[in-house]
């Protein structure tokens, strides 16, 4: 895969190379391989992780990382990848999504009723929007300038009552409202969706392809997919410092697909990202990316609130340019199919994943299949 960065944001992803526009195959939805499926990351942690360097090397999972970021799109789905883990005792991902250049959206976010009760909103989840005993979750939020997301992608780990050898992880996207013009009742008016159950490391729990667990009503009418595998074991390790550890060892984590429908948008347009690990509160970890760009240390941001983003140094998100879908068969990402593709897919044949067009991790005929179909597309 390779990423097109929008060049409005390039400094928002200073350690990302200039990358050729083109989608390729999409990635396989298991939370495996990650950096084989998707290319170059959009966006690299700096920091060790604050939230605990898991090693036990299962899918139960004792500490929470961020290690790196990636984007890509096919005709129809935005795909992002996170190599990283998540504990399983409540911690969440949350992934926010600007779809508009900031036009619209959550630039100062409240996930309390500040008109009202005081309470959290109705139907935000525990680790998005808090609760009545003194979790704060994301409320008074204030974004890096130029950022304002319009929707969330949220995940928090747990194991069912009795289980303790798997982490399942529950899913939620969140549409924000629109505070750009000032926080008013309707800023306030966040649309929350169940979507589903992701069962890590469990393909047939997952389903084909990242399909989510069928487990509520009207689980998964969104379309989103999603998969993870929590056993990683690399990437960074556990403080407050910079990485000791390279965070691109690690190739294991969560995968998503979203509806470009369902965001809004299409070829040409941006989609800039923000993720961090949090605790099932709102806690907020030094696990962000992007993430800060200049100090030498990151502790944990803690639940302190208010909280801006803009006093962390760098930009806390990285823009994504969608774009045309490519040729499936280009394995040498110089927008075509031909000759030089075939002889890296022949090199590969049975050896290696590195002609696998199908995304079942091996090069074999199912790829030659693929490429010989694709042959000449772009010339």
């Amino acid at each position: 895969m390779r990423i097109g960065l929008s060049a409005r944001h390039i400094v928002a992803a200073a350690a990302t190379a200039a990358l050729p526009a083109v989608a390729l195959a999409a990635p396989t939805i298991d939370g495996q391989n990650i950096p084989g499926d998707f290319g170059t990351a959009a966006a690299t942690q700096r920091f060790q992780t604050n939230f605990g360097d898991d090693q036990s090397g299962d899918q139960f999972g004792l500490g929470s990382e961020l290690d790196q970021l990636f984007i890509t799109n096919d005709g129809d789905k935005l795909y992002l990848g996170m190599t990283g883990n998540l504990q399983n005792n409540g911690n969440c991902i949350v992934v926010f999504f600007d779809v508009d250049d900031g036009a619209t959206g959550a630039s100062l976010l409240f996930t309390k009723d500040i008109f009202g009760s005081g309470e959290t909103i109705p139907g935000l989840t525990r680790h998005f929007g808090g609760d009545e005993s003194g979790g704060a979750g994301f409320n008074d939020i204030t974004f890096d300038n130029g950022f304002a997301p319009n929707f969330v992608l949220g995940f928090s780990g747990g194991s069912p009552l009795g289980s303790q050898t798997r982490t399942y992880y529950l899913v939620n996207w969140t549409e924000l409202g629109d505070s750009t013009g000032g926080v008013t009742p309707e800023a306030l008016e966040h649309v929350n969706t169940v979507n589903g159950l992701m069962t890590a490391g469990d393909s047939t729990a997952s389903g084909s392809n990242g399909t989510l667990g069928m487990f509520w009503p009207g689980s998964d009418a969104l379309g989103i997919k999603g998969a993870a595998d929590n056993s990683n074991t690399l990437g960074v390790d556990g403080g407050t410092g910079l990485w000791t550890t390279d965070p691109a060892t690690a190739d294991t984590g969560f995968e998503f697909s979203i509806p470009l429908s369902l965001l809004g948008v299409g070829v040409g347009d941006d989609v800039c990202i923000f993720a961090i690990a949090s605790g099932d509160s709102g806690w907020m970890s030094n696990q962000l990316l992007p993430t800060d760009d200049v100090s030498a240390t990151l502790e944990n941001l803690g639940m302190d609130r208010p909280f801006d983003f803009n006093a962390v140094s760098g930009a806390q998100y990285v823009c994504y340019t969608v774009v045309e879908a490519g040729c499936v068969g280009d394995l040498d990402g110089d927008g075509d199919t031909d000759q030089s593709d075939l002889g890296i897919l022949l090199a590969a044949y049975n050896i290696n994943s590195d002609g696998d067009l199908d995304g079942d991790g091996d090069t074999d005929q199912s790829d030659l299949g693929i490429l010989l179909a694709d042959y000449n597309c772009g010339m």
